[in-house]
């Protein structure tokens, strides 16, 4: 079932964007519910790379509206809490505009920006990404990467998370596949009146399988898939020159 609501989104992502809600905290929260809380949530909010390891090149541009769901745990009660009462949906979607740039020496900076429609979360984050081997015709391309991402607008919280990633890929006609492998860590502490719960620092690994398809000139379409304990789809459409 979840995977005909995740087509759907996927199909129709700005329509869906429409249904989002706000996070807020209300009494009654343990610290078990906000410990996977913060580690669903702040999973939610992490700067996925969304791009081969191939560096872009000293003249490499690249600009996209990405989006990335990610599958939670609806079904727990304690979502429903800091939905304010209200039920949750069965994925969150984060649209994002993600822009990164081309440096001497095979490094590549990036930046990325979300907000949710009709909902009180804001997001920004940093990447930067160095290829250890720039790849060839004949040979893939080899990449590590640092990623940072901040939680803004939701009054209630403070979270961030940090990621390190190797990335492999290699291009064959107008398809790139990737493969990647990730250690990130979600930091969340709250910030309300209404309950007293400890700090939640979470380290976490996962893998990640995507392709990148490039039918015309300077178009490029993403299609990536993160597994782990939380699973995460995302999808991008952009311009890179």
């Amino acid at each position: 079932m979840k995977t005909k609501i995740l087509l759907m989104i996927l199909l129709s992502s700005l329509t869906t964007l429409t249904l989002a809600k706000d996070i807020e905290l209300t009494t009654g929260i343990v610290q078990d519910e906000f410990k996977d809380f913060v580690n669903e949530f702040g999973t939610a909010l992490l700067f996925t790379p969304m791009a081969p390891a191939k560096p872009l090149g000293i003249t490499g541009f690249d600009v996209s509206l990405d989006l990335m769901i990610t599958d939670i745990s609806d079904s727990d009660a304690y979502w429903k809490k800091f939905f304010g009462g209200s039920d949750p949906y069965s994925y969150i979607p984060t649209p994002r505009l993600h822009v990164q740039k081309g440096l001497p020496f095979n490094i590549d900076l990036g930046a990325m920006y979300v907000t949710v429609p009709d909902s009180n979360i804001k997001l920004w984050g940093l990447e930067a990404k160095y290829a250890i081997l720039e790849g060839t015709v004949a040979t893939p391309a080899l990449s590590v990467r640092a990623s940072y991402s901040k939680l803004q607008g939701v009054d209630d919280l403070e979270i961030d998370t940090q990621s390190l990633d190797i990335l492999i890929s290699k291009g064959f006609l107008i398809f790139t596949p990737y493969a990647g492998a990730s250690m990130f860590k979600v930091n969340g502490s709250e910030k309300s009146d209404l309950v007293a719960l400890d700090d939640v620092d979470e380290t976490e690994y996962r893998g990640l399988l995507g392709v990148q398809f490039s039918p015309f000139p300077l178009l490029n379409i993403n299609g990536e898939f993160s597994f782990g304990e939380i699973p995460q789809y995302g999808l991008k459409i952009g311009i890179r020159f």
